[in-house]
């Protein structure tokens, strides 16, 4: 999602979230497709449509559950020709079938629905849809689903460990608005009473808080890149009428970070289908294929926009490489926070790195562990997965190395050379800390699981203790739970910098006159 310097609160203002621990009706069948059509109406401020979701019996059931969100009305539920039995539940809806599933059985329900969605208060720190207009006062309409979930305006199985093979979203608007959803436009149908449906269809797996939609009056702004994959795919802006003149400057910035996230972490995932950015009134979000972007052209003197590096970035960590579960969130905005200020150090030199790491930890708050070991729900992860992760991340470069990183950054996203070449889906999968850990490891040529277990599985830092007496500075790291913690350390003795090794948690390093300056560089991440 977007920036550590608000604390995401995502869900815990309006009660609702996605994920936490699959029931046995969820877990029961695997969802293949989803195909949403949705008729938005911003003058009553509702929606109203069918979702079909087919999907694959996993484990023999009766019935299986799906989530939707309070406010919406269901009209019906059928398989087929058959009106199935439904129960309308807090939150979700229970389904029926005449005869149990069997494993292997096909799912295909329908689901019509329609209500007043709710309204993101803070967008896109929390879920919802936003009513906004354009300057010119046009109607605005823009949907954020990251943590409370997709079933905020279509029903599904809204857990991140389920996401479709492919999606359709089939979207009617009043003219002139255009929508815009993931994937490939396919079709656009003028109806009768001044609407149009605009067919829009995602041929690889995406998540669930990625199927939404944003209208507005937009003008597309096309151009096109070859990938490093050897794919020429196009660059589709959406853009309001008032800033087209801004999209090709925002479009040769894209380039410059497409460029960055190749070369470092592989092929943009997405090229036979398209690299796409949407105007929108709130700040951003990565929706696969079709970025949110509401930074208002706020370029740095170099060009440099942070937020547009950011929520492209999670084309790679998010929508390529995904957690299977909300514990392990910090894989998408820990990886994405390193790169995006590694990124500045591409373009602005060594120095700024490290000032930009050094801001990133003023901003920790050690409040829980960034990747817990129990299951989790959106409701329970807060700042840190982007600062921490970040800086854990930092701390990692520096122990084992360039080479070894670089290379562990590009293996968990393809997990090998010739993962790079798909571009059919097959290399999109989902992941957990212990995967990081498994690559890390290998690239490293050693066992860091006592790196990931202090830094990732608890939540308190290490804390350095030195002292100086008798021409030799002595170091000692205190770590919670007396965990095993050999982390190295750089000491500056005689204008040299010296690797103190920290054997068993402790070393020593022997001097003469002013006394050694310890890690000037602020690589260790510690309390």
């Amino acid at each position: 999602m977007l920036t550590s310097a608000v604390l995401l609160a995502l869900t815990a203002a309006q009660g609702h979230a996605s994920g936490g621990a699959l029931k046995l009706e969820q877990a029961a069948y695997d969802v293949l497709n989803y195909d949403i059509a949705i008729r938005v109406d911003p003058a009553k401020k509702t929606l109203s449509g069918t979702t079909i979701m087919e999907a694959k019996t996993v484990i023999p059931t009766g019935t299986i559950l799906l989530d939707l969100d309070d406010p919406y009305t269901v009209a019906s539920v059928s398989e087929g020709r058959t009106v199935l039995r439904y129960e309308r539940l807090k939150g979700a809806i229970r389904v029926f079938f005449p005869l149990s599933k069997q494993p292997g059985d096909p799912i295909r329900v329908s689901i019509a629905y329609s209500g007043t969605p709710h309204v993101a208060k803070n967008a896109p720190w929390d879920g919802g849809i936003m009513w906004a207009k354009t300057p010119s006062g046009a109607d605005w309409v823009s949907v954020a689903l990251q943590g409370a979930g997709a079933d905020l305006i279509f029903p599904c199985k809204d857990h991140p460990s389920d996401r479709p093979d492919k999606a359709t979203m089939r979207l009617t608007v009043p003219d002139p608005l255009i929508a815009v959803g993931p994937g490939k436009l396919e079709k656009t149908t003028k109806n009768a009473g001044g609407t149009t449906t605009f067919d829009w269809h995602m041929p690889l797996p995406i998540n669930n808080y990625s199927l939404v939609f944003n209208a507005a009056p937009y003008t597309l702004v096309k151009d096109s890149i070859k990938s490093v994959g050897g794919q020429t795919m196009p660059i589709h802006y959406y853009v309001l009428p008032e800033n087209k003149d801004k999209a090709p400057k925002l479009i040769e910035e894209q380039k410059k970070y497409l460029a960055f996230m190749e070369k470092y972490c592989g092929p943009f995932p997405f090229r036979t289908v398209k690299l796409g950015i949407v105007e929108t009134p709130h700040l951003g979000m990565e929706h696969s294929t079709a970025i949110a972007y509401g930074n208002r052209y706020r370029f740095a003197a170099d060009g440099y926009d942070w937020l547009l590096l950011h929520e492209f970035g999670h084309e790679w960590w998010a929508n390529l490489v995904a957690n299977a579960d909300w514990r392990d969130m910090w894989i998408h905005e820990g990886f994405q926070s390193f790169l995006d200020t590694f990124y500045i150090e591409q373009i602005r030199g060594k120095e700024a790195y490290f000032a930009g790491m050094k801001g990133r930890r003023q901003r920790v708050r050690n409040a829980a562990p960034v990747a817990p070991r129990e299951e989790t729900s959106s409701e329970s992860y807060g700042g840190d997965i982007y600062d921490k992760g970040a800086l854990i991340l930092h701390s990692l470069r520096y122990l084992i190395g360039e080479e070894a990183f670089l290379r562990s950054i590009r293996r968990m996203a393809y997990p090998t050379p010739e993962s790079e070449k798909f571009a059919d889906g097959r290399a999109l999968r989902l992941v957990t800390t212990d995967d990081y850990l498994t690559i890390a490891s290998r690239e490293a040529g050693r066992d860091l699981s006592w790196f990931f277990e202090v830094y990732l599985r608890q939540a308190k830092l290490p804390v350095l203790k030195t002292s100086a007496a008798d021409g030799v500075l002595t170091l000692q790291w205190e770590v919670p739970g007396g965990l095993p913690f050999p982390m190295p350390v750089d000491v500056v003795v005689g204008g040299k910098t010296v690797r103190v090794p920290m054997m068993g948690g402790k070393g020593s390093v022997p001097y003469s006159g002013a006394v050694p300056v310890v890690d000037p560089n602020g690589w260790v991440l510690r309390g």
